[in-house]
């Protein structure tokens, strides 16, 4: 019901508790319990005594169908699509849809996500219809090797998606994260599938929050959204999945030939940490030193007491040195 009750609040006019039941053949009551449960869960929903409710512009569910239509044809063609109300995470579904039909590209979505994920194994909040849980599976024929940087490309082509929809002073932190206002609104989580030294697929996992303003005791971390940005770009979902994976797409054809090069300048350009004094953690071994920017293959420079060290990505997390 509830996908139901979204999709007729989504035309931007205000309905009734009792107009809407009487067009799902349900009570007044139980429409009032559905959107009073997304209320609590922070969906922006507004109600007005005597007028009724609706969602504010802009704000829909994902619709498959428009994102294929807002993508150019060619890049619409280049991918299987797959969107869904609920998973555990898209980057599972996109493993198991990987293990079933062999390796292709594919993009999964979803609504909310049971068990989302970030890097190092943590939770990743997905509250149903308020962000963007994307999987997009790229496959290489040449093995993991040519995935260096990758996830740093990821987050420049985020960052250029969200600035076309109208959010500027997004930054970069090594090596997963977009921050807007220092705190985290966006991640990526890249996985292997396949043979890590012939056919293989790279498995993009990206999180933005767009309209979540609830917090939840499981972030141990400052974040923000687009809504809490305040900065008044768009919150449509459609438009900025079809824009990212367009970019994605182009900018996979200068990745495979040249890998990350022709992108380390940008990345550079954005990071909110380079020039300043961070600490490396990587289970029990910590390195500390100054931020010198990130090399042509993505690796973290960082000038220590011993001279510069050269840090790869992986389950590490890079901290401020002055943060706890």
């Amino acid at each position: 019901m509830l996908q139901q009750l979204l999709k007729l609040l989504a035309d931007g006019r205000f309905h009734s508790g009792e107009a809407l039941g009487e067009r799902l053949g349900v009570s007044r009551a139980a429409v009032w319990k559905a959107l009073k449960r997304l209320e609590e869960q922070g969906f922006p929903l507004q109600s007005v005594r005597g007028k009724g409710y609706r969602l504010p512009r802009g704000v829909s569910l994902l619709d498959q169908s428009q994102i294929i239509e807002l993508l150019p044809a060619a890049r619409a063609e280049d991918w299987e699509w797959h969107l869904h109300q609920e998973l555990d995470s898209t980057n599972a579904e996109a493993q198991r849809l990987l293990n079933v039909g062999g390796m292709r590209p594919l993009v999964c979505l979803a609504e909310r996500q049971t068990a989302g994920r970030g890097r190092r194994g943590r939770i990743w909040q997905s509250p149903y219809g308020q962000n963007i849980y994307m999987t997009v599976v790229v496959p290489f024929d040449s093995g993991a090797q040519r995935l260096e940087g990758l996830s740093l490309m990821v987050g420049m082509v985020l960052v250029d998606t969200l600035e076309a929809a109208g959010y500027k002073g997004c930054r970069l932190k090594w090596p997963n994260d977009v921050l807007l206002d220092g705190a985290k609104l966006a991640g990526i989580l890249v996985e292997v599938a396949g043979d890590l030294t012939a056919e293989c697929a790279a498995v993009i996992g990206v999180g933005v929050n767009v309209l979540m303003t609830a917090p939840a005791s499981e972030i141990d971390q400052a974040w923000t959204s687009l809504r809490l940005s305040g900065q008044g770009g768009s919150l449509d979902r459609n438009v900025m999945v079809a824009d990212f994976v367009a970019r994605l797409g182009a900018a996979m054809e200068s990745f495979r030939v040249q890998g990350f090069m022709p992108f380390a300048r940008r990345w550079s350009e954005y990071d909110a940490w380079r020039g300043r004094e961070v600490k490396v953690v990587a289970g029990a071994s910590v390195v500390e030193g100054l931020n010198q920017g990130v090399t042509e293959r993505g690796a973290l420079r960082l000038l220590t007491v011993d001279g510069e060290q050269q840090l790869s990505g992986g389950e590490v997390s890079l901290r401020l040195n002055d943060a706890t």
